[in-house]
C-alpha cells in the first residue's frame, strides 16, 4: 500500500458522499480536483487548503467536453490524476407508472450517461496521459439498488443496474499492462440528506400506493448507514494495492447482496436440468 500523496478527481463533490470524500482526501494530505454544479459549496475548503491542494471546478457530467476539460485542468495544476471518484448522481423515488418519462430520462442522462462519460475519460487519461507506470484507480459510485431492485425505486435502480453492467464490462476490457483498476461502490441506505424535505430525491407516488409522505416515512426508517464511516471505508480500500471489483457498504447492501446471490443460485439449481436442454447436441 503506497503512502505517497495522491491526486484525486471527484465528481459531485459539493454534497453528500462527494463532499465527505473531498474532506477526507484533503485531511489525508492528498490533492483534490473537486467538480460539481455548485462550486460555492466548496469555498470554505478552498480557503482552508488553498490552490496548492484543492482545485474546485464547475462540471456538468452530462457534457463530456466539461469532463475532459476538468482532467486537463487537473494535469496542468497537479501533474495528473491518480484516483477518480465517479460520484455524480440524482435520486428518484416512486412507483414506475407515476414517474414522467422526461424525468426518468433526465435521471439516466446523469446517473448512466454522465457516469459513463466520466468512466471513459478516466480510462483514457490513465492509459494515455499517466501511462502504465502511474496508471490509476477508478471508483464508480453505484448503489445497493444496482444489485437488487427495491419497490418504489424502479428507475433509480435501473440506472444503477446499467452502471453496474457497463463498469463491469469496462473492468474486463482493460488490459492488465495499462495498470488501471476499477471498483464499484454499492452503498445501502445512508443518511446523506437525500430524503430530507429539501433533498434531491424526488418522489412520485400516487395515493393508491400510500402517497409520497408515506413512502418518505418508510424510507427514512431504513437509513442505518453513517456516511462518514462509509466514505472512511471507501478511502481505506482505495489505498489498497489490489482493489475489489465490488464494495458493498452498509447493512442493507451486504444483506441485499447475499439475498440476491442466494436467489440466483436457487434459480440456477432449480432449473439446471431443464435449462440446459435448449442447447445444440443436448
Amino acid at each position: 500500500m503506497s503512502t505517497d500523496p495522491k491526486v484525486w478527481l471527484i465528481t459531485g463533490a459539493s454534497s453528500g458522499f462527494g463532499l465527505i470524500m473531498t474532506r477526507l482526501v484533503l485531511e489525508n494530505g492528498d490533492k483534490c480536483v473537486a467538480t460539481s454544479i455548485d462550486p460555492p459549496a466548496l469555498h470554505d475548503l478552498e480557503e482552508k487548503y488553498g490552490p496548492s491542494k484543492l482545485l474546485s471546478l464547475y462540471v456538468d457530467v452530462t457534457r463530456p467536453e466539461e469532463i475532459a476539460s476538468a482532467f486537463s485542468a487537473a494535469k496542468e495544476a497537479f501533474g495528473g490524476v491518480d484516483v477518480v471518484l465517479n460520484n455524480s448522481g440524482l435520486g428518484l423515488g416512486g412507483v414506475v407508472e407515476a414517474v414522467p418519462e422526461a424525468v426518468a430520462r433526465k435521471l439516466f442522462e446523469v446517473n448512466f450517461w454522465g457516469s459513463t462519460s466520466v468512466t471513459k475519460e478516466a480510462v483514457r487519461f490513465f492509459r494515455d496521459e499517466n501511462g502504465p507506470e502511474r496508471g490509476g484507480k477508478l471508483l464508480v459510485m453505484s448503489s445497493a439498488a444496482g444489485i437488487g431492485a427495491p419497490a418504489f425505486m424502479g428507475y433509480y435502480a435501473a440506472s444503477k443496474h446499467a452502471v453496474e453492467a457497463l463498469t463491469t464490462s469496462v473492468a474486463r476490457e482493460i488490459k492488465p499492462e495499462w495498470n488501471i483498476q476499477v471498483m464499484l461502490i454499492e452503498p445501502g441506505w445512508f443518511r446523506t440528506g437525500i430524503l430530507s424535505p429539501t433533498g434531491e430525491f424526488k418522489i412520485a407516488t400516487p395515493d393508491v400506493y400510500g402517497g409520497p409522505s408515506a413512502y418518505r416515512a418508510r424510507a427514512a426508517d431504513i437509513q442505518p448507514g453513517d456516511p462518514e464511516k462509509g466514505m472512511q471505508l471507501v478511502h481505506r480500500v482505495a489505498q489498497m494495492d489490489k482493489l475489489p471489483l465490488h464494495l458493498p457498504i452498509g447493512k442493507v447492501a451486504i444483506l441485499g447482496a447475499k439475498r440476491i446471490a442466494a436467489e440466483w443460485t436457487k434459480a440456477a439449481e432449480d432449473w439446471e436440468v431443464e435449462g440446459m436442454k435448449p442447447e445444440y447436441g443436448a
